[in-house]
Protein backbone atom coordinates (compact mmCIF):
# COMPACT_ATOMS: atom_id res chain seq x y z
CA UNK A 1 0.00 0.00 0.00
CA UNK A 2 0.70 3.06 -0.85
CA UNK A 3 1.53 5.61 1.69
CA UNK A 4 -0.68 8.28 1.12
CA UNK A 5 -3.25 5.98 1.32
CA UNK A 6 -5.30 5.27 4.68
CA UNK A 7 -6.73 1.84 5.38
CA UNK A 8 -8.89 1.39 7.92
CA UNK A 9 -9.79 4.98 8.89
CA UNK A 10 -13.10 5.42 10.07
CA UNK A 11 -15.34 8.09 8.41
CA UNK A 12 -18.15 9.34 10.20
CA UNK A 13 -21.51 9.50 8.23
CA UNK A 14 -21.85 12.55 6.83
CA UNK A 15 -25.57 14.03 7.97
CA UNK A 16 -27.41 16.16 5.71
CA UNK A 17 -27.17 19.76 6.75
CA UNK A 18 -29.48 22.43 5.68
CA UNK A 19 -28.38 25.03 3.05
CA UNK A 20 -27.01 27.99 4.56
CA UNK A 21 -29.93 29.97 2.56
CA UNK A 22 -32.43 28.23 4.59
CA UNK A 23 -31.06 29.16 7.89
CA UNK A 24 -30.35 32.35 7.53
CA UNK A 25 -34.50 32.19 5.63
CA UNK A 26 -35.51 30.98 9.13
CA UNK A 27 -33.56 33.60 11.70
CA UNK A 28 -35.26 35.95 9.05
CA UNK A 29 -38.42 34.68 9.82
CA UNK A 30 -37.99 34.40 13.78
CA UNK A 31 -36.82 38.10 13.86
CA UNK A 32 -40.16 39.66 11.91
CA UNK A 33 -42.23 36.96 14.04
CA UNK A 34 -40.52 38.68 17.44
CA UNK A 35 -40.62 42.22 16.14
CA UNK A 36 -44.12 42.00 15.53
CA UNK A 37 -45.40 40.24 18.73
CA UNK A 38 -43.30 43.03 20.67
CA UNK A 39 -44.85 45.79 18.80
CA UNK A 40 -48.44 44.05 19.74
CA UNK A 41 -47.94 43.57 23.00
CA UNK A 42 -45.95 47.34 23.74
CA UNK A 43 -48.97 48.48 21.86
CA UNK A 44 -51.64 47.10 24.95
CA UNK A 45 -49.23 47.83 27.67
CA UNK A 46 -49.45 51.41 26.38
CA UNK A 47 -52.26 53.78 28.58
CA UNK A 48 -54.63 54.35 26.09
CA UNK A 49 -55.69 57.51 25.68
CA UNK A 50 -60.26 58.44 26.35
CA UNK A 51 -62.15 59.63 23.56
CA UNK A 52 -62.48 62.93 24.92
CA UNK A 53 -65.87 63.74 25.71
CA UNK A 54 -68.36 66.85 25.63
CA UNK A 55 -67.98 68.85 28.41
CA UNK A 56 -71.20 70.09 29.60
CA UNK A 57 -71.10 74.36 29.75
CA UNK A 58 -73.10 76.44 32.28
CA UNK A 59 -73.68 78.82 29.32
CA UNK A 60 -77.44 77.65 27.76
CA UNK A 61 -77.62 77.98 24.18
CA UNK A 62 -78.76 81.14 22.84
CA UNK A 63 -79.99 81.69 19.15
CA UNK A 64 -79.48 84.95 18.25
CA UNK A 65 -79.87 85.20 14.70
CA UNK A 66 -83.46 84.37 13.75
CA UNK A 67 -81.97 82.96 10.37
CA UNK A 68 -80.74 80.01 13.29
CA UNK A 69 -84.34 79.65 13.96
CA UNK A 70 -86.17 75.90 12.75
CA UNK A 71 -88.50 76.56 9.75
CA UNK A 72 -91.01 74.78 11.35
CA UNK A 73 -90.89 76.44 14.84
CA UNK A 74 -93.26 78.66 15.18
CA UNK A 75 -91.35 81.88 17.36
CA UNK A 76 -93.62 84.48 16.45
CA UNK A 77 -93.49 87.67 19.01
CA UNK A 78 -95.72 90.36 20.28
CA UNK A 79 -93.94 93.21 22.53
CA UNK A 80 -95.96 94.40 25.15
CA UNK A 81 -94.67 97.62 26.76
CA UNK A 82 -95.30 98.37 30.75
CA UNK A 83 -93.25 101.52 30.35
CA UNK A 84 -96.02 104.33 29.56
CA UNK A 85 -93.65 105.16 27.06
CA UNK A 86 -95.47 106.53 23.56
CA UNK A 87 -95.00 104.31 20.98
CA UNK A 88 -92.26 102.50 22.93
CA UNK A 89 -93.25 99.06 22.13
CA UNK A 90 -93.94 99.61 18.90
CA UNK A 91 -90.39 101.29 17.66
CA UNK A 92 -88.74 97.96 19.91
CA UNK A 93 -91.01 95.57 18.13
CA UNK A 94 -90.21 97.19 14.42
CA UNK A 95 -86.47 96.94 15.16
CA UNK A 96 -86.40 93.13 15.81
CA UNK A 97 -88.90 92.88 12.67
CA UNK A 98 -86.32 95.18 10.61
CA UNK A 99 -83.67 92.13 12.28
CA UNK A 100 -85.64 89.75 10.52
CA UNK A 101 -87.33 88.24 13.79
CA UNK A 102 -90.97 87.29 12.99
CA UNK A 103 -92.71 90.33 15.02
CA UNK A 104 -96.27 89.64 14.94
CA UNK A 105 -98.07 92.70 17.14
CA UNK A 106 -97.16 95.44 19.52
CA UNK A 107 -99.35 96.87 22.22
CA UNK A 108 -98.97 98.04 26.00
CA UNK A 109 -99.47 95.67 28.76
CA UNK A 110 -100.79 96.48 32.10
CA UNK A 111 -99.84 94.62 35.56
CA UNK A 112 -96.33 92.44 36.42
CA UNK A 113 -93.59 94.24 37.70
CA UNK A 114 -93.27 97.61 35.31
CA UNK A 115 -89.50 97.99 36.59
CA UNK A 116 -88.10 94.39 34.82
CA UNK A 117 -88.15 93.38 30.70
CA UNK A 118 -88.96 89.58 30.42
CA UNK A 119 -89.01 87.47 26.99
CA UNK A 120 -91.46 85.02 28.26
CA UNK A 121 -91.80 81.84 25.90
CA UNK A 122 -94.07 79.09 26.58
CA UNK A 123 -92.21 76.18 25.01
CA UNK A 124 -89.14 74.73 26.66
CA UNK A 125 -87.63 74.35 22.66
CA UNK A 126 -88.41 77.91 22.61
CA UNK A 127 -85.88 79.01 25.26
CA UNK A 128 -82.60 79.64 23.34
CA UNK A 129 -84.42 81.98 20.78
CA UNK A 130 -85.86 83.53 24.17
CA UNK A 131 -82.75 83.93 25.60
CA UNK A 132 -81.06 85.34 22.61
CA UNK A 133 -84.22 87.58 22.22
CA UNK A 134 -83.10 89.30 25.79
CA UNK A 135 -79.60 89.63 24.94
CA UNK A 136 -80.38 91.32 21.47
CA UNK A 137 -82.30 93.79 23.92
CA UNK A 138 -80.11 94.19 26.02
CA UNK A 139 -81.73 93.87 29.69
CA UNK A 140 -84.36 91.49 30.69
CA UNK A 141 -84.24 87.88 31.20
CA UNK A 142 -86.00 84.67 29.57
CA UNK A 143 -88.77 82.60 31.63
CA UNK A 144 -91.01 80.25 30.41
CA UNK A 145 -95.10 80.98 31.22
CA UNK A 146 -97.25 78.56 32.54
CA UNK A 147 -99.19 79.24 29.22
CA UNK A 148 -99.59 81.52 26.00
CA UNK A 149 -99.42 85.34 27.58
CA UNK A 150 -100.59 86.47 24.22
CA UNK A 151 -101.07 85.69 20.47
CA UNK A 152 -97.75 84.40 19.81
CA UNK A 153 -95.31 82.04 21.51
CA UNK A 154 -92.95 84.46 22.57
CA UNK A 155 -94.56 87.70 24.18
CA UNK A 156 -91.29 90.36 25.13
CA UNK A 157 -92.81 92.98 28.23
CA UNK A 158 -90.57 96.13 28.10
CA UNK A 159 -89.91 97.29 31.89
CA UNK A 160 -88.85 100.35 32.72
CA UNK A 161 -84.72 99.36 32.09
CA UNK A 162 -85.50 98.59 28.90
CA UNK A 163 -85.62 102.27 27.79
CA UNK A 164 -82.78 103.71 26.50
CA UNK A 165 -81.35 100.19 26.26
CA UNK A 166 -83.19 98.22 23.90
CA UNK A 167 -83.18 99.06 19.89
CA UNK A 168 -86.06 101.09 18.55
CA UNK A 169 -86.54 102.64 15.46
CA UNK A 170 -90.02 104.69 13.94
CA UNK A 171 -92.88 102.01 13.55
CA UNK A 172 -93.71 101.85 9.82
CA UNK A 173 -97.29 100.73 9.40
CA UNK A 174 -97.40 99.06 6.11
CA UNK A 175 -95.56 96.31 7.48
CA UNK A 176 -96.50 93.15 9.23
CA UNK A 177 -96.52 93.92 12.73
CA UNK A 178 -99.66 95.11 14.06
CA UNK A 179 -98.89 97.73 16.20
CA UNK A 180 -102.45 98.89 18.31
CA UNK A 181 -102.48 102.52 19.62
CA UNK A 182 -100.23 103.12 23.11
CA UNK A 183 -103.55 104.05 25.83
CA UNK A 184 -103.37 107.65 26.76
CA UNK A 185 -103.52 108.39 30.83
CA UNK A 186 -106.40 109.50 32.19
Amino acid sequence: MSPTQRVGAHRSASSPRAPRWAILLGALAAVVVLTAAGLFLLDRLRPQATAPTQVATDEPEVVSDPGQVDPGTDASITVLDQTGERGFAAGVGQALADAGWSVVATGASTGGDAQRTVVWYDAPELAPVARGLAQGIGVGEARQSDGRLSGTPITIVLGTDAVGTAPSVEPRHDGDVSHSPTPTAP
